[in-house]
Order: C-alpha cells, then structure tokens, then sequence
C-alpha cells in the first residue's frame, strides 16, 4: 500500500501523462508527411505521445489500486526540484517541438531541447550545447539514411534559400 499522498501525486501525474501523451500523438499526428516516404515526420512523436499516455494510465491504475509505482520517487528527493523542471521540459518541449517542428525544422527545435534539459540537470552550457548539437544531427542522419525520412529543415531556412 502507499500513502494517501503519494496515491494524490501518481493519479495527478499520471493524468497529465495521459493529457499530455494524448496532446502530443495528436499534434504529431497533424504533421504534413513527406510525398513518398513510408513514415511521417510525426511517427517518432506520435509513438513518444502514446507511450507517455500508456506510462500515464499504469501510473493512475496502480494508484487506484493502493500500489506503488514500479519506480520510487523517493530515489529522487535529493534532486528536488531541478528533477521535476527537466520532467517538464520534457514533456512540454514535445509539445512545443510537435507545433513548431515545420517552421523551424528539426535541427533547431532538437538543439535546444536537449541543451535545455540537460542545461537544466547541471550540465554547463558548452557541453550540454556540444553533445545536443551532435545527437540532433546523428538523430537526423539516421532518419535520413535508414529510414529514408528526410525531418523539415524549417520553413525560415526554405524561404532563405538555404535548403
């Protein structure tokens, strides 16, 4: 059994993983595919929404259940609050990056992401700026050569001439 309080905390976070896993699949969903290409820039987030939302209903139904979570969130005290902004960054930065994802293009919207939550976990800005910066384009270059997928490069960039 857990405490009342923490039975609060898993319904009401696993509410929002619902809401927000929900909100994200839909926004992905909404991503104009590419002619020819067997998977939509969307796939990858609709497949990160839908998950947040299966994580989102076993944290609700073990709650209802008097269960704990499979993971402790008393593993995590010392981190407090920086723990709790990267968890939001997380999921709100999907959010973000599913709406803004062919206006600014992939490359940008990763960059930043990434440096922020690792930015927001401690980690100095050169490195973090460094390792996103070489995720986002490996991330890029795989959707690109393995799955033929090219991610929009930005509407800013187009309407430059630059791609």
């Amino acid at each position: 059994m857990i405490a009342a309080s923490a039975a609060r905390r898993d319904l009401i976070l696993g509410a929002c993983a619902i809401g927000g896993g929900l909100t994200i699949a839909w926004l992905a969903a909404q991503i104009r595919g590419m002619p020819g290409q067997p998977f939509s820039p969307g796939f990858v987030p609709g497949i990160v929404g839908a998950l947040a939302a299966i994580v989102g209903l076993v944290l609700v139904l073990r709650a209802r259940a008097g269960r704990a979570p499979p993971i402790a969130m008393e593993d995590a005290e010392g981190h407090g609050r920086p723990l709790r902004l990267a968890a939001s960054w997380v999921l709100g930065g999907i959010a973000v990056v599913a709406m803004l994802f062919e206006a600014i293009g992939f490359l940008p919207l990763m960059i930043a992401w990434l440096a922020g939550f690792q930015m927001l976990l401690g980690v100095r800005p050169l490195p973090a700026v460094a390792l996103a910066a070489a995720m986002a384009f490996a991330v890029d270059e795989a959707f690109v050569r393995i799955l033929g997928v090219p991610l929009p490069p930005g509407d800013w960039l187009i309407e430059l001439g630059w791609v």
